[in-house]
């Protein structure tokens, strides 16, 4: 559902652009004054209760007849008395949002600086019209026969009740009516619509990922770069690579897979028995596995006749890795408010800037995947050097070299990781297996059904990581809701990106979202990865 909220001081053109929109677009218009602010000044002499107010205002018949700017100024600032300063952005969201029947819809003549920001919290695209003060003035006169005293004392009014000019401070677009005529202000906004809805000819990343980009094609900037570095020369000559490994361990075993008992790990470890190889088969564990996944995991290790440990990683975190830990699961905690909001957006930035396991900082990790992935990968290299072989082989269905995709560089597409943390050491090489045989989910799904593998009781055959990772499971709801996508839509982009699934099966995992009753502290706790919490008995 497309919802746009516009603000701005009286005479910025924000009833004219909501017009003019909606000869453009297939938009709703919704007036706050005619839906909230009239139907309670001419029906109530005296408020009732929110929740009955809220039911009663979609009853209520709708007065065209204006009420006076000073008894529509009383009223607001009753419901912000009597309720919230937030009240009417909520009426509308509870009258046109949670049960509509319109695909599209445009909020104006809403005020107040906690309205936009009640607005913007809940994915509305907030916009904030402005001009000078001089022209501000001039239209004032103009339209309403002020004098220019009285129309500096009217908007000397309207920002002592509204706050009005700070919610260019806090909207998604803003646009000086000054220098933009209606149509131009209405066509900015429709493109920024149009921008954040924009899905990838390709995959499923879209513009409201702020690290994603498209190019005239209509090609993410992930894709792009995958379409113009995929060699599969390069790829066969890497598959090639791996097969010299066969029976160069310096033990039992030649190589390391990842399994959890999933369908991707067991496909794999499957497929590297038949090409010949002796593995030894491992899961490694941070303390939030599902409970399902070791004894699933063993199983498979079982009915393929393939030795099977499972090892705890723990021993891999850092202190920074510790900090990052506390200060997710301290933003985790915060408040559902815009402040909250932002700062979602903003370490989900900076997450993508240090997630790497040479990293030296302590962020807070939106995407948990990342601050996980340090203890991983360094798991990789020291564990497979302890059982004495140099490969790791993983069931993931994507590319390597992903930071190189995401920074526009240019290099070939891999489906193998070299870690060697200088030159006087040995090197391991990390493999995605799938990827570099180019598999897709029905190549995966007839190993499947060879070894007669069912997913648990309700799990889908395609899902997103909150699935696999309990510690993901405990942050998928608030990431989700806060960031305006699927904090792994990324990671299932990529498996579309390479054909190993459809647009349609990740969509469905993306809009699925795990019940958990847990909060990311009492994962971590319940794990030993954080001390537990002493919780002050509550007072009635």
């Amino acid at each position: 559902m497309n919802r746009i909220a516009i603000f701005g001081e009286p005479c910025t053109g924000k009833t004219k652009t909501s017009e003019e929109m909606t000869k453009k677009g297939n938009f709703k218009l919704i007036e706050a004054s005619k839906e909230i602010i009239f139907p309670i000044a001419s029906n109530f002499e005296k408020l009732p209760s929110e929740d009955y107010l809220l039911r009663k205002l979609p009853k209520l018949k709708k007065r065209d007849k204006k009420i006076s700017r000073e008894e529509a100024r009383k009223t607001f600032s009753l419901l912000k008395e009597n309720y919230s300063s937030d009240f009417i952005a909520r009426a509308l969201h509870e009258i046109y949002v949670k049960n509509s029947k319109y695909k599209s819809v445009i909020f104006t003549g809403l005020r107040g600086l906690d309205n936009a920001k009640y607005c913007r919290l809940h994915n509305d695209l907030v916009v904030y019209l402005k001009t000078n003060q001089n022209e501000l003035v001039n239209r004032l006169c103009k339209e309403k026969g002020y004098t220019k005293q009285q129309a500096l004392e009217e908007l000397k009014i309207e920002q002592k009740l509204y706050n009005t000019k700070e919610i260019e401070n806090v909207a998604d677009l803003v646009i000086n009516t000054h220098t933009n005529n209606v149509e131009q202000v209405s066509k900015k906004i429709l493109s920024k619509v149009e921008s954040w809805n924009k899905m990838c000819k390709r995959c499923v990343n879209t513009g409201k990922n702020p690290s994603i980009t498209f190019n005239k094609k209509g090609y993410c900037n992930i894709c792009s770069s995958y379409i113009k570095n995929l060699d599969l020369n390069h790829l066969k000559r890497e598959l090639d690579f791996l097969k010299s490994f066969k029976g160069n361990g310096k033990g039992k075993y030649d190589l390391l897979v990842g399994i959890s008992g999933g369908k991707d790990s067991t496909a794999t470890l499957y497929t590297i028995k038949k090409m010949g190889f002796t593995p030894l088969a491992v899961t490694l564990d941070l303390g939030y596995l599902p409970e399902t996944t070791i004894p699933r995991a063993r199983e498979t290790a079982k009915l393929l006749n393939v030795d099977y440990e499972v090892i705890s990683i723990k021993k891999y975190i850092r202190k920074i890795d510790l900090d990052s830990y506390k200060k997710t699961v301290n933003l985790y905690e915060e408040p559902f408010t815009l402040e909250t909001k932002i700062k979602f957006k903003k370490y989900y930035k900076t997450g993508r800037e240090h997630y790497s396991v040479k990293c030296k900082h302590s962020p807070a990790f939106v995407r948990t995947c990342q601050l996980c992935r340090r203890m991983v990968i360094r798991s990789y290299y020291r564990e497979a050097l302890k059982r004495g072989v140099n490969v790791m082989i993983l069931g993931i269905n994507e590319w390597t070299n992903l930071s190189a995709a995401q920074k526009g560089k240019g290099y070939k597409v891999s489906g193998v990781r070299k870690l060697q943390p200088t030159k006087n050491k040995p090197p391991v090489f990390v493999f995605h297996l799938p990827f570099l045989l180019q598999r897709n989910s029905k190549d995966t799904k007839k190993i499947l059904d060879k070894l007669d593998w069912k997913p648990p009781k309700g799990e889908d055959f395609i899902e997103s990581n909150s699935n696999s990772c309990l510690y993901a499971r405990s942050t998928e709801r608030m990431a989700k809701r806060l960031l305006e996508f699927h904090p792994d839509s990324t990671r299932l982009a990529r498996e579309v990106t390479v054909g190993f699934i459809t647009k349609k099966e990740a969509l469905k995992a993306l809009g699925k979202i795990h019940p958990y009753k847990y909060t990311p502290r009492q994962v971590l706790e319940k794990a030993g990865i954080l001390e537990k919490s002493v919780r002050r008995p509550t007072t009635e």
